[in-house]
Parts: structure tokens; sequence; C-alpha cells
């Protein structure tokens, strides 16, 4: 599993998303409060932040709290699209960067919340297969949210919408594992906009929380695996949702289908 806090609004300190409030996310590298399995999330961490429509991608597969100058290098960025995670990695996948999200392709980063069980023994060769030969070649790990990324690039690449991509994937998953327990929370930005669908191949999925302009950054909306405060303005987003945040500063959250 992993955490995750992601940003869309006005340029604020990309420090903020990351080392601010009494739950941050560099708090959560030691004291999650709701991750399904797992008991700390020291498998690496990474951010990506746009600036000029590109994405910059700073990643490490040793814990956040091994980057002592993390903050005051972040502090010193701002972004209006932020994108960072801390990384839990399944039992059984490599602790490199390669597997640290958020990762990136081109405008695109992406975060998995979550596993594809037994991925490397049963289920990697299977699923790759069906990628085009650009993002093949593009592959540097092993492991399964690189693979999932990709899969969402392809169907972007072949007319989708970041929802109708993100589900597909969703969907190929599903019909790869069976009855096995897949968690499949995946997120997708491109610096203007964020779409996420939080779904699982079981009743339960990992949490996830949106806030319009919380004490951390007030002037935008926040999605986050966990509040990052004790405040009250972290709304739950339900089981097997899709959540779209737009450049527009509206929100969108509906059930899946």
């Amino acid at each position: 599993m992993c955490r995750l806090v992601a940003y869309l609004g006005a340029p604020a300190p990309v420090s903020s998303l990351v080392f601010r409030g009494g739950h941050s996310l560099y708090r959560q590298s030691w004291e999650p409060r709701e991750l399904l399995s797992g008991s700390v999330n020291a498998d690496g961490y990474g951010v990506v932040w746009y600036t000029g429509g590109r994405a910059l991608r700073l990643a490490d597969p040793r814990p956040i709290w091994h980057a002592p100058d993390l903050e005051a290098t972040l502090d010193s960025i701002e972004s209006g699209c932020v994108v960072a995670a801390l990384r839990n990695a399944t039992p059984g996948l490599d602790i490199d960067r390669a597997g640290v999200p958020p990762l990136g392709y081109g405008r695109w980063s992406f975060v998995l919340n979550g596993y594809v069980p037994v991925f490397r023994e049963r289920h990697m060769r299977a699923l790759r297969a069906s990628l085009p030969d650009h993002l093949y070649a593009s592959l540097a790990g092993s492991s399964d949210t690189e693979t999932l990324f990709l899969l969402t690039v392809a169907a972007l690449e072949d007319g989708a919408s970041p929802v109708e991509a993100l589900c597909a994937t969703a969907d190929t998953v599903a019909g790869r594992v069976g009855e096995e327990e897949a968690q499949l929370a995946m997120l997708l930005a491109d610096g203007a906009s964020i779409s996420v669908v939080l779904t699982s191949t079981v009743e339960r999925t990992n949490s996830l929380y949106m806030a319009d302009a919380p004490a951390q950054t007030p002037h935008g909306r926040v999605l986050a695996s966990e509040p990052l405060d004790d405040g009250d303005g972290w709304e739950r987003i339900q089981p097997h949702s899709v959540v779209c945040l737009s450049p527009d500063g509206s929100s969108e959250v509906r059930p899946i289908g």
C-alpha cells in the first residue's frame, strides 16, 4: 500500500503538501492510521510537480526521513498541481526508484495505492503482454504500479478520457485476477486536472479524503489517503467511486459505472 496526497489550485509551495499539518504525509511515513496492510511507509517517497506544462519528478527508494534537505528544497518550489506519495512495497517486489510513486510518462503522473496479488509470479507477464512496443520498451522495473500506469497510458493514447483509461485498467486487472483481492485506488494527473478511481476487486477499498481549501493549501483542493490534520473539512470518499478535479476549480465525485 501507499499513502498519497494531490493538489490542484493556485500555485502553492510543494512542501505544504508533504510536511504541513498535524498528520502530514511526512508523519504518515511512520504513523499511518488507515493502512489496509503493513504498518509503515518506508519503501520510498516521490513528488511530482508541474511547471511550464512540464512534469518534474523527485523520487528515492529510501524512507522519507532519510532526506533532511527535502523540506527546504520543496519549500523553494511552487506549483498549481502536485502529487506526492509514500511507498509501502508489496512483498516480492523490488524496492527501487522505478517502483516509487508517483511515476511519470510525458505530461502524465500516476499513483497506485494498492496492489495486484502475487504480481510477478502470476500476473506480470500477462498484463504487460498487451502493451504496445514503445510503452513496453519504457519499462524500467518490475512493479505492479508501473505496469498499471502504462496500461492506462495505452488507453489514453487510444483516445480514452482519464477516467475511462483508469476504469479500463481496473477492469483488465479484475478480469485477470478473478476472485483474488486486488486493491486498485489509482490517481492520474496531467498538470491541469486530477482523476481518481477508488476501487478494488472486493467490497473494501483503500481510504481517500478530499478537502476544499484546507489549512495547508487554502487556495485549492486536496486529495489524501488520510486527512492531513484533525479539521472538519475532510470529506471521506466512498468506496468504488470516481473523483475528478478540473482546471476551473470544480470537483465531481460519483459512483463508478
